[in-house]
């Protein structure tokens, strides 16, 4: 596995520590940085040809181009399709964050589970000032009982967003049929989730299975969580029988 890493948050440079710790990892080309680092499997890189993939923090995706033209895959941090070129030609997933990765991913295979889901709410933590009122989601400890906001409301499915001060975050999935509720939570330094989602799309797309064009984590969600949980993404569950 060959990855290059396009950095310049603090996000990025914690996604090149936990690319470290993959086993198949043959070489972590840092694109256009210095490496002080004696690890022999880094370098840094200028050049993107023969990578699997380059990962980026980058919210404006500037090395895009050079990634399409090299015939490189790129995962993208930011969630904005707005900031992608159309139909590129390599594999793009873009939001491989908390939100529009683990979250949405973990929604996307649970409500796959179920089969006939009566109703499905997935939260996730923002920066932001918390508020006051609103709808009620409970995370796993330091993070707690919140109130969020609702995004997006289609069919049985509910987003909601909790703004949160400080250095933790976390995301809900609950979702429920006739017979059982089933909520699964995540509670983490805010950084690390971030680089672990964004760890878990390069990993997914340095496998060489995805089409090209662009994608998001749901699209692979078992795929995706399965290299979230292999490189440190610990998660509650709690199952219940549903109220009448």
């Amino acid at each position: 596995m060959r990855i290059a890493l396009d950095h310049s948050t603090e996000v990025g440079m914690r996604t090149g520590k936990l690319l470290l710790g993959e086993a198949k990892l043959e070489t972590l080309g840092i694109v256009g940085q210095p490496v002080s680092d004696r690890d022999p499997r880094l370098r840094r890189i200028d050049d993107l040809e023969g990578f699997d993939v380059v990962v980026t923090d980058d919210p404006e995706l500037g090395i895009a181009r050079q990634a399409i033209e090299s015939g490189v895959p790129i995962v993208a941090w930011v969630d904005g399709d707005d900031v992608a070129p159309e139909d590129p030609a390599v594999p793009l997933m873009t939001g491989a964050n908390l939100a529009t990765g683990i979250a949405l991913a973990l929604a996307a295979r649970e409500i796959a589970s179920v089969g006939h889901p009566s109703s499905a709410l997935v939260a996730w933590t923002e920066p932001g000032t918390p508020v006051r009122s609103g709808e009620p989601v409970t995370f796993p400890d330091p993070v707690g009982a919140r109130w969020g906001r609702i995004r997006h409301r289609h069919g049985i499915s509910t987003e909601v967003v909790v703004p949160l001060a400080g250095e933790w975050a976390g995301a809900v999935v609950r979702v429920s049929d006739e017979q059982r509720t089933r909520i699964l939570g995540i509670a983490d330094l805010a950084t690390h989730l971030e680089a672990l989602a964004l760890t878990a799309g390069a990993v997914t797309i340095a496998s060489g299975t995805a089409r090209p064009g662009l994608v998001r984590p749901a699209d692979y969600a078992d795929e995706y969580l399965l290299a979230a949980l292999r490189i440190g993404l610990d998660i509650a569950s709690f199952t219940s029988a549903t109220t009448p």
